[in-house]
């Protein structure tokens, strides 16, 4: 009877969505096919075009670089020009850069791309927590982020089915290279569809106009700096651990199990549909758990399986290894995200509105830059041949910022219950 009760209470919330969270959905389903299609195949079509994997991890970091210097001031741009405004530019010029990226070979232009394409994605990312919160009341804003999260996810899945299957069903037709091109197309044409629902959006899709602006203000209302600079730390900890592996799933499927195209578009899709069911689920998990509760039980459980996936090799044999690389990493990218709507939710509602702007902002720069210096360095262990490293570093780094969060968070929960407790941001997505 209580599972009848949630589910009511479920379908009520997402009934209540206002439209422009409705068309932010639609949006956010274009928008991430292209994303899954890009985790299987831009890697390795620059393995493909004979680039090396350090190439692909000093572009990582570039590009997380750009991406931290742009974070407060794409923050400032969006609180000026509108959320609607942010979605466009920063999606339009992502899918112009893609164009350009998948087909080039110069390292150079190849690099120049990667950096301006990690600066306008920063201009959508770091809209979209406020959008959500400016466009959804308290009682429906879990609801918002988990349907958007598991819609984002379900695209990604079909981007990643996208990715890897074209090439496999049209193998006789053309090389690698041509059919890893015309796969990345496929994904920027959809990407490109989901601007018209960004186009749709009106009215509140804009902070008050009162709020103050520019860089001498950016701390001026700040009034929990203690909770900024926590939530800001814990963040920057798991995106250093899953800069070291993440971004380099691809490149380890392939190079390290010597996996085909088509079975890392299967598990990458695989992952992407039980993390979906995962996110649409949250609002079930927070009804039955605290937030610190269900944000460090999730992480810490998702650390064997990092261990799992970097050590198959040695555990597994070669017809197997595989199908244990595999289940390891879909466990882990649910376990790893399954709190992630909570979080993102909460970590909005414990904020004062004029403090949201700035933690994002600071949030997204650590993230980059410690995301690009962990790729950086993931991706010279494995260009060595060292493929346990790097998930060993992830996990510890996952485990140690689970056990900070508890002895932060935990306490403040207790005595704050009234007020929702705090959260830690999500990992960047896998």
């Amino acid at each position: 009877m209580q599972g009848r009760g949630d589910l009511a209470e479920y379908a009520v919330a997402i009934r209540s969505f206002s439209r422009n969270a409705r068309l932010f959905i639609v949006h956010v389903i274009g928008m991430d096919t292209v994303h899954g299609t890009s985790l299987v195949l831009v890697n390795l079509y620059f393995l493909a075009v004979g680039l090396s994997i350090e190439f692909i991890g000093l572009r990582l970091l570039l590009g997380g670089i750009a991406g931290a210097i742009c974070s407060v001031p794409a923050g400032l741009i969006s609180d000026r020009i509108g959320r609607k405004w942010s979605f466009i530019i920063g999606d339009g010029v992502g899918a112009a850069l893609y164009l350009i990226t998948i087909f080039s070979v110069d390292q150079g232009l190849l690099l120049a791309t990667g950096v301006l394409a990690a600066m306008f994605g920063t201009l959508h990312g770091v809209s979209e927590p406020a959008f959500m919160a400016e466009n959804s009341e308290a009682r429906e804003r879990v609801h918002l982020f988990s349907v958007s999260d598991g819609l984002r996810t379900l695209s990604a899945m079909v981007g990643g089915l996208l990715g890897g299957f074209v090439p496999l069903l049209a193998a006789s037709l053309a090389d690698k290279v041509t059919l890893y091109r015309a796969s990345i197309f496929i994904g920027i044409a959809i990407w490109a569809l989901s601007l018209i629902p960004a186009l749709m959006l009106r009215g509140h899709d804009r902070p008050s106009e009162r709020a103050p602006s520019g860089i001498r203000h950016l701390f001026a209302a700040v009034r929990h700096p203690d909770r900024v600079l926590r939530l800001v730390a814990v963040g920057g900890m798991i995106a250093l651990g899953f800069g070291f592996v993440g971004p380099l799933f691809n490149v380890f499927f392939s190079e390290g199990l010597h996996a085909h195209t088509h079975d890392i578009g299967v598990t990458f899709a695989s992952g992407s549909l039980f993390l979906a069911l995962a996110a649409l689920a949250a609002p079930f998990l927070a009804a039955r758990m605290t937030q610190v509760q269900a944000i460090v039980g999730t992480r810490l459980l998702a650390v064997p399986f990092i261990l799992l996936i970097g050590l198959s090799p040695s555990l597994a044999t070669v017809t197997t290894v595989l199908t244990l690389a595999g289940v390891a990493y879909v466990v882990r990218i649910v376990l790893a995200n399954a709190a992630g709507p909570i979080a993102e939710a909460f970590s909005m509602e414990i904020l004062d509105p004029g403090e949201r702007g700035t933690m994002v902002g600071l949030r997204s720069t650590a993230q980059q830059t410690l995301s690009g210096l962990g790729a950086f360095a993931g991706a010279r262990f494995m260009a060595a041949g060292d493929y346990v490293t790097p998930f060993v570093a992830m996990a510890v780094l996952y485990g140690a910022s689970s056990v900070l969060f508890w002895i932060w968070f935990r306490p403040l929960e207790r005595t704050a219950a009234a007020s929702a407790g705090i959260v830690a941001a999500p990992e960047p997505a896998a």
